[in-house]
């Protein structure tokens, strides 16, 4: 039977969904974690504003908590929004209690502004911080903790030394003020963690992704650094797919991640598949030219492109292929499927034969390939077709 790593989310409900539990769950199911979660408070927000906040009974906290515990095998765990004192500690109790792995989201405000923890209520979280394997403070929360501003990137580095003094293991977002680099303090290591920034404001939920993804690359045993460089890139590509829904600040994406390898793995698919149609049709040989190589490509909805690592090869009276399908190759076939953007295409030479069929009508050759069917490229042919029954069709009316 089939087994999973499992995490423990303790948060707040977000009820426009691109934060809080939800945003964590979306990110462990898209890494292949079960996400198991202890409820502390229900918020009613969308992304331009939280407009209440319910605060769960620290009791039925710990009610969630033994349930959770007594029926799953939990090592690792993640908090976000702790809204008192009391929620702090009762959380606090069980987290020692079942010996967890804790990962502290120390949420105090929301990407629109919106106050999440009691001003009072500080230094519990900073005791939980203590207990825990991991903080992850944002820029204003790590100047709240440390009672310093950060206006550079030595700030940043002060503040994190710090930190890690008064509560241990720390990361120190920068976020877009300091070009996506964080600081890290590891069990005495400094450490900047970057990747590049990226200019939008739909940032809702970016950092639930990024300690939710530290806690599911911990449960499927990679080591904390590990942990946290992956979950770096994680969060780098859910923001640069960020989606803009909403009136207000809109979510980052962690399905992205998942999706753009299963899109990767259909275009795969999709190409092995007209591959094994052209192979199969000796007509095909019409079309080629004893000097030239064709190639196949499948366009991405995030950019990637996969074609033939060699190309499609004349061989007296028969076709061969060269090459495995590969991804985001230096060759013709990919510039110009990311130029063109057409789904599917196949790059032929420019024959007498195609130039007829051009010439009837019966293939429609524009600039873009948009509106039409295919685009002239180096003296060269790019056919484009948004599905694989489309593509056959037209390479059938090529040879007819």
């Amino acid at each position: 039977m089939k087994n999973r790593p499992i995490a423990l989310i303790i948060a707040g409900s977000d009820s426009g969904g691109g934060a809080g539990l939800q945003a964590d769950l979306k990110t462990l199911t898209s890494m292949g974690v079960f996400g198991v979660t202890v409820i502390t408070g229900l918020t009613a927000q969308n992304t331009i504003g939280v407009k209440s906040i319910y605060n769960v009974d620290p009791s039925f906290i710990s009610s969630q908590f033994d349930a959770v515990m007594e029926d799953f095998s939990v090592k690792f765990g993640k908090t976000g929004m702790l809204s008192n004192e009391s929620i702090i500690k009762a959380v606090q109790e069980k987290v020692k209690e079942y010996n967890l792995k804790l990962v502290v989201d120390p949420v105090m405000v929301s990407k629109t502004g919106s106050p999440l923890l009691d001003e009072s209520s500080v230094d519990a979280l900073k005791s939980l911080m203590k207990d825990a394997l991991l903080s992850t403070p944002n820029k204003y929360e790590a100047e709240k903790l440390a009672g310093e501003k950060i206006t550079s990137l030595d700030d940043l580095k002060r503040v994190a030394r710090k930190l890690y003094n008064d509560i241990g293991n720390v990361v120190v977002k920068g976020g877009n003020m300091f070009n996506g680099t964080d600081v890290a303090m590891l069990d005495g290591q400094e450490m900047e963690i970057k990747s590049p920034k990226v200019n939008t404001s739909n940032l809702h939920g970016s950092g639930d992704v990024f300690s939710a993804s530290i806690v599911g690359f911990l449960s499927k045993g990679a080591s904390l650094i590990e942990a946290i460089e992956e979950s770096k890139k994680f969060v780098y590509f859910s923001i640069l797919n960020s989606l803009s829904i909403g009136k207000g600040k809109g979510p980052v994406d962690p399905f992205a991640n998942a999706e753009s390898v299963m899109e990767r793995e259909n275009g795969r698919k999709t190409l092995e598949e007209l591959l094994h149609f052209i192979e199969g049709n000796k007509k095909f040989v019409s079309l080629m030219r004893d000097d030239f190589k064709a190639n196949v490509s499948y366009l991405t909805n995030y950019g990637d492109v996969i074609s033939l690592a060699g190309g499609i090869i004349k061989y007296i009276d028969k076709i061969k292929l060269d090459g495995p399908l590969l991804v985001n190759l230096d060759n013709d076939v990919t510039r110009i499927a990311k130029k063109v953007g057409g789904r599917i295409g196949i790059l032929l030479p420019f024959s007498p034969l195609i130039l007829k069929k051009a010439e009837m009508g019966i293939i429609k050759i524009t600039d873009s390939g948009v509106e039409g069917d295919a685009v002239v490229f180096n003296g060269n042919i790019f056919l484009t077709a948004s599905t694989l029954n489309q593509m056959k069709n037209k390479i059938e009316v090529l040879w007819s």
